[in-house]
């Protein structure tokens, strides 16, 4: 009797599976953390408008348009990360590094933004801040930054 010693090319076709299966469930993650945070911010803004609406009859022009502005960066904010997590959850199967890469710089973007707000809420109103989205974007971001640097 011979004993039979795995054959070199048997290994490779092991770890390509396993480094496949490992960004897909990385892609998976990634794409269901940016829509998740994407629906929280779009649920926020819903809240927000709901409370404080009716104050903008009584702004002036100039403070409108900066509510307007603001807004209107905030939605596609909000877009830019549901179409984020849904290409990276579309794209969990491929190879390509364009939709990690995009969600690092969406999720680099809102963890600056997070922190900004958490600054600003509390020097203006010394209340306590929302970490919540400080956490998610910092998940993301490691998340992401694992999955590129796993290849």
């Amino acid at each position: 009797m011979s004993t039979e010693y795995p054959h070199p090319g048997y290994s490779a076709i092991a770890a390509e599976t396993e480094d496949a299966k490992r960004s897909r469930k990385g892609r998976t993650g990634i794409g269901i953390g940016l829509l998740v945070v994407g629906a929280l911010a779009a649920f926020g803004m819903v809240w927000l408008y709901t409370q404080y609406g009716s104050l903008i009859g009584t702004l002036s022009e100039s403070e409108r348009a900066e509510v307007v502005t603001f807004d209107a960066l905030n939605v596609l904010f909000i877009l830019s990360l549901l179409v984020g997590g849904i290409w990276n959850i579309a794209a969990r199967r491929s190879k390509s590094l364009a939709p990690p890469i995009a969600a690092l710089a969406l999720s680099g973007i809102g963890l600056a933004l997070a922190i900004t707000n958490l600054l600003d809420t509390l020097n203006t109103a010394g209340m306590r801040p929302n970490f919540v989205a400080l956490f998610l974007y910092l998940g993301i971001l490691v998340q992401t930054i694992r999955l590129i640097r796993g290849r």
